[in-house]
């Protein structure tokens, strides 16, 4: 009686383990949470204990074992912020203040109370302060709760912070560097160690360990984190993969190498390249390495591209694409990412 009662709870519990949000693999494989729609993925936002998965239109929270809707934006959401009780959203019609507690949303204006123009990037340097990119206005610094514009410009694509306490803004006219106070431009007719191989900057991805991926129209350069022996080596090439393949999103896997999310699915670039921290002479933009070590890896239980890569702190990859959510174990990610079309033995 005893036996068959543990075997009836033991195949409940299982039951609902199956059946439940988010579902594991078998063997060591990740956990999947199931999103509803098929929205692309903005951000992946985390504080403490509180996740955050913002979508095209819509900002979801992780509560147990399953992601929740929490604010549905009326307009297109294109970048997104954390910080502390505040969620910041940057939507095709301006930005908003959406309060963690209650959900709340209020609209800011920062170039001005009747603009509301695109916002198109959303970040905080290191001392805390929030930087926002106001399409056809330029870039605006929130100082002891007020906007002072801090560089004028038209066009403006992204936004980055990075560790050494400097802001990236990618525009149609080059790549800008707030940086000791002062704005350093790169493009193409830069001088000494200020030049790109295209003036159009298209996106800036973090990977997690330091480094900045500058993705152009015409090519891709990595700009590695700066080290104590001075600047940073700059590798370019002209695509990833074959030329039109878009990149979303890179993450630095430890003794693995780069993990590309793109068009073609994901792309792993082995670590032969500089690796985070690694000094050397910086490539000149007009001699493209060749990165012809790219590996297409497949993901079981995969069925669309993912769109979206992230290593938390406790070094977990967080894949994500339209619907779903999985979440790895870093020493279970290498044995599940193999090769596509390759049987590991």
């Amino acid at each position: 009686m005893k036996s068959a009662l543990s075997l009836l709870l033991f195949t409940l519990t299982l039951s609902l383990l199956l059946a439940g949000n988010p579902t594991r693999l078998l063997a060591g494989g990740p956990v999947r949470y199931r999103v509803a729609g098929q929205e692309k993925a903005v951000a992946l936002l985390m504080a403490g204990k509180a996740t955050y998965l913002v979508t095209e239109q819509t900002v979801w929270r992780r509560r147990g074992r399953q992601f929740v809707p929490v604010y549905r934006s009326t307009a297109p959401i294109h970048c997104a912020l954390l910080t502390d009780t505040t969620l910041w959203l940057g939507t095709q019609q301006g930005l908003l203040q959406v309060s963690t507690h209650s959900g709340q949303a209020r609209p800011l204006t920062p170039a001005g109370p009747s603009v509301a123009a695109p916002i198109t990037a959303l970040l905080q340097d290191a001392t805390g302060a929030v930087w926002v990119g106001v399409a056809g206005y330029g870039v605006y610094q929130q100082v002891q709760g007020a906007w002072q514009a801090q560089l004028r410009i038209p066009t403006l694509n992204a936004g980055l912070a990075t560790v050494d306490s400097a802001v990236w803004i990618a525009t149609n006219i080059g790549l800008y560097q707030w940086h000791k106070q002062q704005w350093t431009r790169y493009n193409e007719e830069g001088v000494a160690n200020h030049e790109i191989p295209d003036n159009i900057v298209e996106k800036l991805l973090p990977d997690g360990s330091g480094n900045m991926w500058v993705l152009m129209s015409e090519g891709i350069s990595l700009f590695a984190k700066p080290s104590a022996a001075g600047d940073a080596p700059l590798s370019t090439v002209k695509y990833l993969g074959r030329p039109g393949n878009e990149v979303y999103s890179v993450a630095y896997l430890p003794g693995q190498g780069y993990l590309f999310a793109t068009t073609l699915g994901l792309l792993l670039l082995p670590a032969e390249l500089p690796s985070p921290g690694h000094s050397s002479a910086p490539a000149a933009p007009d001699q493209v390495q060749s990165w012809s070590a790219l590996v297409p890896v497949a993901l079981p239980g995969s069925t669309t591209a993912p769109d979206l890569l992230h290593v938390d702190a406790r070094h977990r990859v967080w894949v994500l694409q339209p619907g779903q959510v999985s979440v790895w174990r870093r020493k279970g990610f290498p044995a599940a990412a193999q090769p596509a079309g390759v049987t590991r033995r």
